[in-house]
Order: C-alpha cells, then sequence, then structure tokens
C-alpha cells in the first residue's frame, strides 16, 4: 500500500485518504448515505401515517447504524 492511501472498509479498494468519506471510498460512501437516507424518509412517511410499529422498526435500524458507525470510528480512532 502506498503512502496516503487506505482500504475502504466497504469495497477493500485502495483509495487515497484524502478522498474517504468515514473509512469509506466515494462510491461506497454514496451507497452508505442512500441507505441512511432511505432509512430517514421511511419513518418520516411512518410518522406521518401514524403507524408506530413500523415507526418503532425503523427508528430502531437507524438506532443501529448510528450504533456501528461511533464503534467503528471509535475503533478507528484507536488504531495507529
Amino acid at each position: 500500500m502506498k503512502v496516503g492511501y487506505k482500504f475502504c472498509r466497504g469495497c477493500g479498494a485502495e483509495t487515497n485518504c484524502a478522498d474517504l468519506v468515514s473509512g469509506y471510498c466515494p462510491s461506497c460512501a454514496k451507497v452508505h448515505v442512500a441507505r441512511l437516507s432511505e432509512y430517514q424518509r421511511q419513518y418520516e412517511a411512518a410518522v406521518a401515517a401514524g403507524d408506530a410499529s413500523a415507526s418503532g422498526k425503523i427508528a430502531a435500524l437507524i438506532s443501529r447504524y448510528e450504533q456501528s458507525e461511533r464503534l467503528r470510528l471509535k475503533d478507528a480512532r484507536r488504531v495507529k
């Protein structure tokens, strides 16, 4: 691996560190953001429809996603 490059945590591609977003290469970052955006749209639709069960399930998905990211970022800070 060249200096200034790391592997994408999504696809494993060697990527310039300046291009990484939370450890993802630009294409994986787009997919990652799109997934979270879709969760948010589903949550807002469920809340607007008054569907507490669905909004609770989607809120749990978002929470697990956020927890996963916190753990990954915390682990990344420890590695030097």
